[in-house]
């Protein structure tokens, strides 16, 4: 083989490394060979490279057959996926089923243990108890391993273990996965009431809608008023107490973006990177308001999935024509002028959004007007009062 350096190299991406994380600890069973579906057209057998999202080189991948779900092929592995949180709860499932004893009983968790599920784990005793937390999910991981912990701790004979994700059809692969790990009986998570300490950490660990961060996210074609919009909106949530970073499309790439040109991949890179920021700006608790031409789909459903649930994306529809108009830098005449390529909306294309919260129109509506309507949108999901 040649060094992996010659090798065509492949990032993976979130689901692809939980598969492979899970294959390797032996959670795929009786699964012979790693199934991979490439976001792109392998070669014949050609190997490709894996790496992670730091481009860590983690395995060679040999393609050898098609299979439901992408392709199987043979792994030599050069580095496992790396973990730095919950080591103690990581591991491979055959010594760990062996370590566990028969007759298991298994919950898994992308949620908090309620009252109930304690009841009806404790009802299996004396069988061992295995409390899977699927690690990625709609709440911190920290806290809902801590609360693991606790019910683990009142618990005879039970063993807390981290997963990756597992998704595709995820209630016949995870039951594959638990019975992997020794589980023999798998218990539903039920319920909705906690005992008083776990429910301590749910408090912490789950805010209200009013404490809640979210992302308004402003596209549309250039000077169709995304901006002034925007400045409007944040005005009024500062007036209603909110914290709130801005990311103007025009700022950021004057600094975070800076050097990145305008062809369709620099595009994608700048609105990852914007929707990157975003999203560490929602986890904290933040708002976050976007105002970014943003034309294509591909990368704004990828703001979408950094984000979360508290995403919204509002598209400002001014006609281009409109837009024209408006330009006060002239660049929509210097486009058709032939003095600038690549504009949106003259020589490049700018994709509606078919999945947008809000379609504000900025003809009969005054910026004020329209940051009103984002108010009473933001309103009836909880996030403001």
């Amino acid at each position: 083989m040649a060094s992996f350096d010659d090798l065509p190299s492949l990032q993976l991406d979130e689901a692809a490394l939980s598969d492979l994380d899970l294959f390797l600890a032996g959670a795929c069973w009786p699964q012979p060979r790693f199934i991979f579906a490439p976001p792109m057209q392998l070669r014949g057998g050609e190997p490709v490279l894996l790496r992670d999202a730091n481009n860590v080189r983690l395995a060679v991948f040999a393609p050898q057959s098609e299979a439901p779900g992408g392709i199987a092929g043979d792994l030599t592995v050069i580095e496992p996926p790396r973990h730095t949180a919950f080591l103690s709860y990581r591991h491979a499932a055959e010594p760990f089923r062996a370590e566990l004893g028969a007759g298991a009983v298994a919950v898994a968790l992308a949620g908090f243990p309620t009252a109930e599920l304690e009841a009806a784990l404790r009802a299996a005793a004396p069988a061992p108890v295995l409390i899977v937390v699927i690690e990625p999910g709609p709440v911190d991981a920290f806290a809902r391993v801590r609360a693991a912990e606790l019910l683990a701790a009142s618990l005879p004979k039970a063993r807390v273990v981290v997963l990756p994700w597992v998704h595709g059809e995820a209630d016949r692969r995870l039951e594959r996965v638990l019975r992997n790990y020794g589980a023999t009986r798998i218990v539903p998570a039920m319920g909705a009431n906690y005992r008083p300490d776990i429910a301590a950490i749910v408090a912490d660990a789950v805010r209200p809608p009013a404490r809640q961060g979210f992302c308004v996210w402003f596209t549309g074609l250039p000077s169709s008023g995304k901006s002034t919009i925007a400045d409007h909106l944040a005005l009024r949530l500062r007036e209603r107490g909110r914290r709130l970073t801005m990311l103007d499309g025009d700022v950021v790439r004057t600094h975070l973006s800076k050097g990145l040109g305008f062809s369709r991949e620099d595009r994608d890179v700048n609105i990852r990177r914007i929707g990157w920021v975003a999203a560490e700006v929602v986890k904290h608790g933040g708002v976050a308001v976007v105002a970014a031409v943003s034309p294509f789909a591909a990368s704004r459903d990828d703001a979408r999935r950094f984000v979360g649930p508290n995403f919204v994306l509002i598209h400002v529809a001014t006609p281009a024509g409109v837009c024209e108009q408006r330009d006060v830098k002239g660049f929509y005449q210097q486009a058709r002028a032939g003095k600038i390529t690549g504009f949106t909306g003259v020589d490049d294309p700018y994709e509606i959004p078919e999945n947008a919260e809000l379609t504000l129109p900025t003809s009969n509506r005054t910026a004020d007007e329209n940051s009103a309507v984002v108010l009473e949108f933001l309103a009836t999901r909880g996030w403001i009062g």
